[in-house]
C-alpha cells in the first residue's frame, strides 16, 4: 500500500511537472510570435506611413521637370493562334519623373533625396508574323501599339521601402514609434493570444536602453525575459531589440493549469488520507488483538492458580484421615473460601469495566469524605504492604474533604492505584499520599518509588487491556483494566487524573475532583 500510495505521489508529481513545462513551452511560443507580428506591424506601418507622405508630397507639386522610361523586361507571345499572321509584344517599364525639389527643402526630417515618382508602364505591340522583328526598331513595324501608364503597388513600394530604410537609419528611434504605439500593438497581439499577465517592455540599441520603454521598465527586470529584432534592414541587421520580460510568468502558466492539478492533488491526498488512516486502523486492530491475548493470558493464569488450589483442597478434604481432623477440614474448608472469593473479585472488576463503560452514568452518587475512602482502601492493601515490609506515609491536608462520589467504586480506584504501585516497585514498595485544596477541588496525590514509566507506556496507560510489560508477560498481575477502570470514575465523577513517571525514578497519579 505505502508502495503504491509513493507511485502515485511520482506520477502525478512528474503529470504536474510536464503539463507546467508544457504550458510554459506554449507561452514562450506564443510571446515570440506576438513580438514578431509586432515588429513587423512596426515597420510595415512606419513605411506605410512614409510613403503616404511621399505620394502625398508628390500629388501636390505639379508636372515633372524630367521624365524616363526603362524597360525592365520584354516578353514575345509564342502561343498565338497559327492561323492568325499577327503575334504580341509586350514590354513593361518603369517611368520615372524628377521634380527637381530637394526632399531636405520641405522638410529637413526627410533627408536630401529629391522627389522622385514612380509609375508602372505596360506597353503591348501587335506585330505581323512576316515582318522580320528588328530589336532597335521594333516600333516602327508594328500595326497598333497599346500604352498604359498606372501608379506601381509593390515594386514601387519596395523602392520607397528601400530607399526609406536607409533614411530612417539616421532618426532616433523614439521618433520612429511612440511607446504608446508600441503598448497598443503588444496588448493586442498578447490578447489575441490569450496571455493576459502584466509585462513590461523596452527598446535597446546596442544593448543599451532607450527612451521607447513602459513606466516602470528597468535593466534589470525580474521574470522572464523575451526579445525580438525590430527596424531591420535590407541586409537584415538591426541595432535594435524588443525586449518584453514578465514578472509573473509562472504564477499565470501555472494558474492554466491550477484547476487540473488543484483536483489531482486533492484526489492524491485524498487517497493518502484514507490509505493512512485504514494503515492507522490495521495497527491499532493488531495492538488491541494482542492486548487482548495477552488478557486471556493473564485471566486464565489469575484462575488457574485458585483453581489449583481449590481441587488440591477438594483432594485433601476427601482423604478420610483429613475428615477425621477437624482442624485440618476447617482449614482447607477456609482456604476453598478464599480461592473462591479471589475469583469471584476478578470476575467482579472485569462486570464492573463492562457496566461502567455501558452508561453514562450507572453509578449513585452521595455525599462522601475522601478521608474515609483512604481509610478503607489502606485497610484492603495492609496486609500486602506488610508482608512485603513496605510502608505507606499519608500526608491529609486538605481542610475540606467532601464530595459527591460513589464511595465504592471510589475507594475501588484508590486501592487500584496503591496494588500498581505495590506490584511495580522494584524492591520494597514506598508510597506516598497527600491530600490538599485548590479552586475548589480536591487534590490526591499517590506516589511511589518504583520502576517507572517511558513516554510511550504513559500514552497509552490508560487504555483498556493495557499493562507494561517486561519480558515474562506474566511476571507482573494483572489483567491491563485496573487504570481504564480508574480513569472512567474519575470521569465519571467530574474529575480529571494526571500521570507524571520516569523510569526508576517512580510514578505520581494526580486526581482532582470538585468539592461538594
Amino acid at each position: 500500500m505505502i508502495v503504491s500510495l509513493v507511485a502515485v505521489i511520482v506520477v502525478q508529481a512528474y503529470w504536474i511537472n510536464s503539463a507546467f513545462e508544457n504550458k510554459e513551452e506554449e507561452f514562450s511560443l506564443a510571446v515570440s510570435q506576438s513580438l514578431q507580428s509586432v515588429s513587423t506591424k512596426v515597420q510595415d506601418m512606419e513605411i506605410s506611413d512614409y510613403i503616404a507622405a511621399y505620394q502625398q508630397l508628390i500629388d501636390s507639386i505639379g508636372t515633372p521637370d524630367e521624365s524616363n522610361f526603362t524597360d525592365i523586361f520584354l516578353f514575345v507571345d509564342n502561343e498565338d493562334d497559327i492561323t492568325s499572321n499577327l503575334t504580341s509584344f509586350y514590354a513593361f517599364g518603369i517611368l520615372e519623373e524628377d521634380y527637381n525639389i530637394n526632399l531636405s527643402d520641405i522638410n529637413p526630417d526627410l533627408g536630401d533625396e529629391n522627389v522622385k515618382d514612380y509609375k508602372q508602364v505596360k506597353t503591348t505591340t501587335i506585330l505581323s508574323k512576316d515582318k522580320i522583328f528588328n530589336r532597335e526598331n521594333r516600333v516602327a513595324t508594328s500595326i497598333t501599339k497599346l500604352k498604359s501608364v498606372e501608379r506601381m503597388s509593390v515594386f514601387d513600394q519596395e523602392i520607397f521601402r528601400s530607399a526609406y530604410l536607409d533614411y530612417s537609419s539616421t532618426i532616433p528611434v523614439h521618433k520612429r514609434i511612440r511607446t504608446e504605439e508600441l503598448k497598443l500593438l503588444l496588448d493586442r497581439e498578447f490578447k489575441a493570444r490569450n496571455i493576459l499577465t502584466f509585462y513590461e517592455f523596452g527598446i535597446y540599441n546596442n544593448d543599451l536602453a532607450t527612451k521607447v520603454k513602459s513606466n516602470e521598465y528597468i535593466e534589470k527586470q525580474r521574470g522572464s525575459k523575451y526579445e525580438t529584432s525590430i527596424f531591420t534592414q535590407d541586409n537584415g541587421q538591426t541595432p535594435y531589440k524588443l525586449v518584453v520580460t514578465f514578472p509573473d510568468r509562472d504564477q499565470f502558466v501555472f494558474s492554466s493549469i491550477l484547476s487540473v492539478a488543484g483536483l489531482s492533488i486533492f484526489l492524491t491526498l485524498f487517497i493518502i488520507i484514507v490509505s493512512t488512516t485504514a494503515i492507522y486502523q490495521i495497527i491499532q486492530q493488531k495492538k488491541v488483538s494482542e492486548m487482548k491475548s495477552d488478557f486471556i493470558n493473564n485471566m486464565s493464569h489469575e484462575f488457574k492458580t485458585p483453581i489449583a488450589t481449590i481441587n488440591l483442597a477438594l483432594d485433601a478434604i476427601s482423604n478420610p484421615k483429613t475428615q477425621s481432623t477437624k482442624t485440618r477440614l476447617l482449614g482447607y474448608v477456609k482456604m476453598i473460601r478464599e480461592e473462591n472469593k479471589r475469583m469471584l473479585s476478578q470476575v467482579e472488576n472485569i462486570l464492573m469495566i463492562s457496566r461502567l463503560e455501558k452508561s453514562s452514568s450507572p453509578i449513585d452518587f452521595s455525599e462522601i469524605d475522601i478521608n474515609h475512602a483512604l481509610e478503607d482502601a489502606l485497610r484492603r492493601v495492609d496486609l500486602i504492604v506488610k508482608n512485603q515490609k513496605g510502608k505507606i506515609d499519608t500526608q491529609l491536608h486538605a481542610n475540606h474533604t467532601l464530595f459527591k462520589g460513589n464511595l465504592n467504586h471510589f475507594t475501588n480506584l484508590i486501592v487500584n492505584l496503591l496494588d500498581n504501585a505495590i506490584k511495580y516497585s522494584d524492591g520494597v514498595p514506598v508510597i506516598t499520599i497527600s491530600t490538599s485544596n485548590e479552586d475548589n477541588m480536591i487534590i490526591l496525590n499517590i506516589r511511589d518509588e518504583g520502576i517507572g514509566m517511558d513516554v510511550n507506556t504513559q500514552k497509552h496507560i490508560f487504555e483498556k487491556f493495557f499493562r507494561e510489560q517486561s519480558g515474562n508477560i506474566h511476571n507482573v498481575k494483572g489483567h491491563g483494566l485496573g487504570l481504564s477502570y480508574v480513569k472512567k470514575v474519575i470521569e465519571l465523577h467530574g474529575g480529571d487524573i494526571k500521570l507524571i513517571s520516569k523510569i526508576d525514578k517512580g510514578t505520581i497519579f494526580v486526581i482532582s475532583v470538585p468539592l461538594l
